[in-house]
């Protein structure tokens, strides 16, 4: 499968709320260096046996451990909480995760790292049976811990052993039939999983015993098998791609990249698509801007554009206002072309560069440049600076807007003027827009075709 049409199509279905991630054990990786087959080591010394990635399956080691302790499953799972109990750092994947418009995410690890990631947001971690059945209230993001959590979960509740997989729909009934829920209304984004990872296969025929074969499409991401040896690498190669012919039984359809970094840019790719067409212009609070007006006309006659409305005074009001005119007088629905994010601090425009309100203002962005694609900046103070490093984490693009020769001595301008990353995105797709920027001013019509090339 192209690797454009992984990105397209799962960026649709979290777009449009029919889609979810499940993530694995190869995300936590770069952050906790965690290597399951060492970690297990002391304990399968004892066992007289020395285990390999390649042909045991961690289940079944695990297991064997448990045996080995007469079904005592403390040594194993006090082995594995000194690995997970400790400060870790999230890392780009999780980073791609948090910026991406998604409300449910599946993960079979059990550390903490996601909540970690999703710390701005209203999270609802569950992690057994009784959780499944109760909601935190207007949560932004739901976390499923299958497998349980090395740091709320009771020993008994964390899924590790051969055993625990066979009774997998016997002890946890209510997270196997949301499961089962998901998989038929939602497409499933798989990533941090490794060919012949024992917990897709697990996870799926759980999956197709309980939905009759009639789940959505789904995919899944993992690196190319390879050696350095020819003939291994040909062996490799087969069996990789026998196997990922047989995960379509359950509906998987497999996307092969040659190393991790590739999946950073897929999931940062994901992350902004899966935001739909979506724009938001800011600036000044205090100052209107006719250039904002006639941008938010010319918006509201592209009929996939939404526009983001975050209560603003001054450049924001101007554009969203306008918008809102035109899509009256071409009788459009302007209910379905804009999307409104509460903003307490709109209340008077000074809160917007009242310097000790700048970080709950940050707060309270976070959601709204979670679900915008474009950010259109034009000169601006405090507040405006404050929103547009919210967008930057974000993983927005962002587009400023000289409009005026006195806008290039903003401050808030010349950051992103100076900003290469910003700078070079704009060039790739605008050279004339570019140059402008550097030269002289642009109109609306330069914003328009700018933002039309860059949005997705």
């Amino acid at each position: 499968m192209k690797k454009e049409t992984v990105i397209n199509r799962v960026s649709d279905a979290l777009k449009n709320n029919c889609g979810a991630i499940f993530v694995g054990s190869g995300i936590s990786y770069e952050s906790t260096e965690v290597d399951w087959f060492k970690l297990l080591e002391p304990l399968t010394n004892e066992l007289e046996i020395k285990i390999d990635n390649e042909n045991d399956d961690l289940p079944q080691i695990a297991q064997y451990i448990v045996n080995e302790y007469s079904g005592n499953r403390g040594p194993l799972l006090n082995q594995i909480s000194k690995a997970f109990n400790k400060k870790y750092n999230i890392n780009d994947y999780h980073k791609a995760l948090a910026t991406t418009k998604v409300s449910t995410i599946w993960t079979t690890n059990y550390d903490t790292l996601l909540e970690t990631a999703f710390l701005e947001f209203l999270s609802d971690v569950k992690v057994n049976d009784d959780m499944i059945s109760r909601n935190v209230n207007n949560s932004e993001i739901e976390i499923i811990k299958m497998h349980g959590c090395i740091s709320r979960s009771h020993h008994d509740e964390i899924t590790i052993t051969e055993e625990d997989y066979e009774d997998f729909l016997v002890n946890k009934p209510a997270i196997s039939q949301r499961l089962c829920n998901d998989l038929l209304k939602k497409s499933f984004l798989f990533i941090g999983y490794s060919y012949r990872d024992p917990n897709i296969k697990n996870i799926m025929v759980t999956a197709r015993r309980l939905s009759k074969k009639s789940t959505q499409e789904h995919y899944i991401i993992i690196k190319r098998a390879t050696d350095k040896e020819p003939i291994k690498r040909k062996e490799k190669a087969k069996r990789q791609k026998l196997w990922c012919t047989d995960l379509k039984r359950f509906g998987i359809s497999t996307l092969l990249i040659d190393d991790y970094d590739e999946l950073k840019d897929i999931l940062v790719s994901i992350s902004q698509s899966s935001r739909g067409k979506t724009v938001y212009i800011t600036g000044s609070h205090k100052n209107g801007n006719e250039v904002a007006r006639e941008l938010g006309m010319k918006l509201a006659e592209e009929k996939d554009i939404i526009l983001i409305s975050g209560q603003s005074a001054g450049i924001g009001a101007d554009a969203v206002s306008a918008f809102t005119e035109q899509c009256i007088v071409k009788q459009l629905d302007v209910s379905d072309r804009m999307r409104i994010f509460p903003n307490p601090y709109a209340a008077n425009p000074k809160f917007s560069n009242d310097l000790s309100l700048l970080p709950e203002l940050k707060k309270y962005r976070a959601k709204l440049f979670n679900s915008t694609q474009i950010v259109v900046v034009f000169s601006g103070r405090d507040g405006t600076e404050a929103e547009v490093e919210v967008a930057i984490n974000r993983n927005c693009k962002i587009i400023p807007a000289i409009v005026i020769p006195e806008d290039r001595d903003n401050d808030v301008i010349k950051q992103i003027i100076n900003n290469g990353s910003i700078m070079e995105m704009i060039k790739e797709v605008d050279k004339e827009y570019h140059d402008k920027l550097l030269d002289t001013v642009v109109s609306t019509e330069d914003i328009f075709r700018c933002l039309m090339r860059l949005v997705k």
